[in-house]
């Protein structure tokens, strides 16, 4: 879309949106909506929260019957993901974010927390127990550091309550797909509750693999459990704790030599995980003059990632090879946040401490020489970081809001190949917002925000310089040993406004971001073998529209419609083929973007439920020129519900469209002479189900 097409929506928005609120003036006054972020520091609701943030509730989840967050993700505008792996792993917020991550490791743009714990670069696997989803689109650095360059996904789950409840859930689906979760809350004493939460997911996956003749190599088996705890220890102390666990034991077999479901790989790969993670926080009010907040997080992955990276079975062609890739990750990450609140909630300030440490055994192996090619990297990184974010009201209405975070990291970096490299810098971003309150339920932002991302090293590119097989790249190679921090500026206005009653609230934002030293993900691609290796581009423009709207048509017809519009451009960024990228669109970064939902109260007990979603194509790396096609996606569900009892018949992906969720471009199939095509990794077919639930 064209930016006079986006700057008309823009004023439609913004018109309908302050238009909203005088419409009603003569009903009684009532509050504004009281769904309340708990990523912000003070909790506040999510429309007079200065910033672009989309919450997605319990209720939207069912309402789409979403199972994963890939799912949840379709329906927002200016949000993205890449797979390359069993599930979405890799996030991308208005065009900026990471879609692998392989040798090397990464500091995403876009950091997924839950309950508090980073599960950055692991994904989200599961929306068990949701209480709601929290979505900033933006920097926040102030509140979320280095993993909130691009933005941030805030996974809050149900809270211990002094009350005993039971809720039971099922779902049976197409492709042998089934799902069977419990939540259950209770309590011991008018002081200590406690909450535990179960779920196993299992399906064959939507692949066929022709070679070992079987339709579950792309397979899904997850179990998760969650508990929570909540200790009145006095009125003014409370500790709350978090203890998760995560199996993971995923199949990896989605690309195709033939470009469709259909895969002819004798040596399927894997994509397994083993979390577990814990957070305790302490909670204290009795200072005069603030409360106080600590939180003590830990977390502990064990990953197994691979794939045939053949795609294919040996003597599928006299000019074929085979070889497979893995990686196996252990990652421990410790992190220590205390703050102050004021009491009349007109500042914070803390301070944050982390440590990190990764280790990765990668074992490359080829079939036809019977070898394998193993390597070892270790990375240690610490963070220190110290955070201050103020208020001020300037007048009735009008309120500045600042924010600044200085933070320092350092690297610890060394592997098999006798590498040792050490990285350290000075960080820091933060934020200017002035609102102006116009009435009860409507207010006007200006925004300033600024976001950063640690610097790293390219062990790969390194490694693969000392080889002797590589010595006519060696020089390019030898050119990137580490990669600078990137800083990304964001300039953003907003509207955010509803009636009195709430028939209609809406959420508007228009933004303008650069970057500087924007890190760019390249490859040196050789026949079939591929180095991969970040550099800096000089920086980087994104500038869009996004927003939200919640319309009440009648009594029990509810309209849910979210909306973007994004353009973006690389700037001083040639390929390693020479081939200058400057003024192309940047990666996974589509220009429009919008979803529909319709929730239709039928009878008393009886509602209908529709959402379309539409995402405009995109490429798929900074590299090459390789596209997404547009996708529309069209779901359904139909639910009655009986007292406590619930059933549902549902189908997402209703018209069976053909999308995909990551994709490649070079030559892999030694039955055309290995010429370049464009290989994708499919999105979820149809799916049809039904679904029971039970509280008691």
């Amino acid at each position: 879309m064209r930016l006079k097409s986006a700057v008309s929506l823009l004023s439609f928005a913004i018109s309908s949106a302050l238009l909203a609120p005088f419409s009603y003036a003569n009903e009684a006054e009532q509050s504004i909506e009281r769904l309340s972020v708990h990523g912000d520091f003070r909790q506040s609701s999510v429309q007079q929260l200065p910033g672009s943030v989309a919450l997605i509730s319990e209720q939207d989840i069912k309402r789409q019957h979403a199972q994963h967050l890939d799912d949840v993700l379709q329906q927002l505008g200016n949000v993205n993901f890449a797979a390359g792996a069993s599930r979405g792993r890799y996030l991308q917020m208005r065009g900026i974010g990471e879609r692998s991550e392989f040798v090397d490791s990464i500091n995403p743009s876009v950091g997924v927390l839950v309950d508090g714990i980073d599960y950055s670069a692991l994904g989200l696997s599961s929306l068990l127990d949701v209480q709601q989803l929290e979505i900033f689109r933006g920097p926040e650095a102030t509140r979320f550091g280095a993993n909130a360059m691009a933005g941030i996904v805030n996974f809050v789950s149900g809270e211990p309550l002094f009350e005993q409840s039971t809720s039971l859930a099922a779902s049976l689906a197409n492709y042998h797909s089934s799902q069977l979760s419990l939540v259950h809350n209770n309590f011991l004493s008018d002081k200590f509750a406690f909450r535990l939460a179960a779920e196993h997911q299992s399906s064959d996956g939507f692949i066929n693999n022709a070679f070992l003749n079987r339709d579950d190599t792309n397979n899904i088996d997850e179990n998760q459990l969650h508990t929570k705890f909540r200790y009145l220890v006095s009125a003014d102390l409370t500790l709350d704790a978090v203890l998760n666990m995560h199996d993971i034991n995923n199949g990896y077999d989605a690309f195709s030599l033939d470009r469709n479901r259909t895969t002819l790989s004798d040596e399927p790969g894997q994509d397994k995980q083993d979390i577990a993670a814990g957070m305790l926080k302490a909670r204290y009010t009795g200072w005069q003059f603030a409360e106080s907040v600590t939180q003590f997080s830990v977390l502990h992955a064990d990953s197994d990632y691979g794939y045939d990276e053949d795609w294919s079975f040996q003597g599928i062609h006299p000019d074929g090879y085979a070889t497979t890739d893995q990686y196996l990750r252990e990652r421990q990450n410790y992190s220590l946040d205390h703050r102050f609140v004021a009491l009349d909630q007109s500042w914070v300030s803390g301070f944050y401490l982390s440590t990190q440490q990764t280790d990765l055994n990668r074992n490359y192996g080829d079939s036809f020489a019977g070898e394998m090619y193993p390597f070892f990297s270790e990375l240690k990184r610490q963070n220190v970081a110290w955070y201050l974010e103020s208020q001020h009201q300037l007048a009735t209405q009008v309120k500045l809001t600042g924010g600044l975070r200085a933070e320092r990291y350092q690297d610890d970096y060394q592997d098999s190949n006798l590498i040792v490299q050490d990285g350290d810098d000075w960080m820091w971003g933060g934020k200017l917002s002035l609102d102006y309150q116009l009435t009860p339920q409507s207010m006007l932002y200006l925004l300033g925000s600024r976001g950063y991302k640690v610097g790293g090293i390219n062990g790969e590119a390194l490694a693969k310089a000392q080889d002797p097989k590589n010595s006519s790249i060696a020089d390019f190679l030898k050119r990137y040993p580490t990669f600078a921090p990137e800083t990304l500026w964001n300039a953003e206005f907003g509207v955010k406004a509803a009636t009195a009653e709430q028939q209609l609230v809406s959420r508007v934002a228009a933004f303008y971001m650069w970057r500087d030293d924007m890190q760019v993900n390249g490859w040196v691609n050789r026949g079939t073998k591929f180095i991969g290796y970040l550099s800096n581009a000089g920086s980087g423009r994104n500038y869009g529209i996004e927003m939200e709207n919640r319309l009440q048509l009648l009594p029990e017809l509810v309209l849910f419609a979210n909306a973007s519009v994004l353009q973006s451009e690389i700037r001083d960024f040639v390929t390693e083929q020479g081939v200058d990228q400057t003024g192309r669109e940047q990666a996974h970064a589509p220009d429009f973007q919008y979803s529909l939902a319709l929730e239709w109260a039928l009878l008393d007990n009886l509602q209908l439920n529709t959402g379309l979603q539409h995402k405009a194509g995109y490429f798929y790396s900074d590299s090459h020129t390789a596209k997404a096609d547009n996708m529309t996606l069209l779901n359904l569900k139909l639910s009655y519900q009986l007292d406590a009892l619930e059933l549902a018949l549902w189908s997402r992906n209703a018209l069976d469209e053909e999308y995909t969720v990551r994709g490649f471009y070079f030559g892999n199939d030694p039955r055309d002479g290995y010429a370049d095509h464009v290989y994708e990794q499919f999105g979820e077919p149809r799916r049809v189900g039904i679904s029971a639930s039970y509280q008691f």
